[in-house]
């Protein structure tokens, strides 16, 4: 039997990542905004990078299961470099194709927040993934909207903007669960 002091979810430790990720997305999202072509380059170079190593292990896999897959896996692998060729050659057309996935997954991302709002609506204070769920899906519409960028640096500001407020709804969530857990008695 458990104690009252046990539950399933450490709250403090939870809640201690929980900020600690906010203040780094808070971070991100000041240097997309302070350094949006460097913050878009050193993304691309970052993915273009995962890609290679991707498709070294789809070959790797490929031979070593054999069976047939080799074709299957090489092709597979074959892409995954191609795209790693086109970031890392590059990186500034990664950055304009980058802006659209990075508009879609915001869209997403946004979609999914309030949808989780919903889930959670009973629970104190989580009007903020509502609020960071609409400004996401917002900015996520603007960067499609505005898709090919004239200004590179146009989508970067906008995922600026949207790390911030991720980072403050997060922080400020990790919070109020915080104060909450001080003030639930302990039966």
């Amino acid at each position: 039997m458990r104690s009252s002091t046990e539950s399933d979810i450490d709250v403090s430790r939870a809640t201690r990542w929980l900020i600690a990720s906010a203040v780094v997305v808070f971070a991100c999202g000041i240097l997309a905004i302070v350094l949006p072509l460097t913050f878009s380059l050193g993304v691309a170079g970052f993915l273009g990078w995962l890609f290679l190593f991707a498709a070294v292990a789809h070959l790797v896999f490929g031979v070593h299961l054999g069976s047939g897959t080799l074709a299957w896996q090489a092709f597979i692998a074959a892409l995954y470099a191609l795209a790693a060729i086109n970031l890392l050659v590059n990186p500034l057309l990664g950055v304009v194709l980058l802006a659209l996935v990075i508009g879609v997954v915001l869209i997403a991302e946004g979609i999914i927040e309030i949808v989780l709002f919903f889930v959670l609506r009973e629970y104190r204070h989580v009007v903020w993934i509502l609020i960071d769920g609409v400004v996401t899906l917002v900015l996520g519409i603007v960067a499609c909207a505005h898709w090919p960028p004239a200004k590179l640096g146009l989508v970067q500001y906008l995922v600026g903007i949207s790390f911030i407020s991720s980072g403050i709804s997060r922080f400020l969530l990790g919070f109020a669960i915080r104060v909450m857990e001080r003030e639930t008695p302990i039966a």
